[in-house]
């Protein structure tokens, strides 16, 4: 991840830069835990490492977030559940991604058309938050969903 991107995701999230940097132990890859992200209302992005977590090789990711709320049910995401993400700015048209409004952080469908950006739930009980305008400066695409980890319960 380019050194300016990870001082935006720190600064935002109000981490140290050093979390983003990954441990390569030669077990796996570790991957720093760094909180909780809003699956239905946006929820105060103010994190900190709570653990690692060995993932493997063939997770590719810079941090990951504990699930928190039901808005992602539909893709499978359920509260409680650890979501991976990549960082980078941009996703393409109906993926998921970490997205911080304000300073509120949420895990949402994402969608640009025309200048207007709508995030969308996977539960048909939220409805879809769109932004245009001066909105969308308040709107941080943080990174892409690449993986999560789900509770047998």
């Amino acid at each position: 991840m380019r050194r300016d991107r990870i001082s935006r995701l720190a600064q935002v999230l109000r981490l140290d830069p050093s979390v983003f940097i990954n441990d390569e132990t030669g077990t796996g890859n570790r991957i720093p835990l760094i909180g909780s992200i809003a699956c239905g209302r946006p929820i105060f992005a103010d994190e900190n490492i709570s653990e690692y977590i060995e993932a493997g090789g063939l997770v590719h990711a810079d941090f990951a977030l504990r699930c928190r709320g039901d808005s992602m049910t539909g893709a499978r995401i359920y509260d409680g559940d650890i979501v991976f993400i990549r960082s980078q700015p941009t996703v393409e048209n109906g993926e998921i991604a970490a997205v911080i409004i304000n300073d509120e952080a949420t895990l949402k469908r994402v969608y640009l058309k025309n200048g207007q950006l709508t995030l969308v739930a996977a539960n048909p009980e939220y409805e879809p938050m769109v932004f245009s305008g001066r909105e969308l400066e308040t709107i941080h695409i943080i990174g892409k969903a690449v993986k999560f980890l789900g509770n047998l319960n």
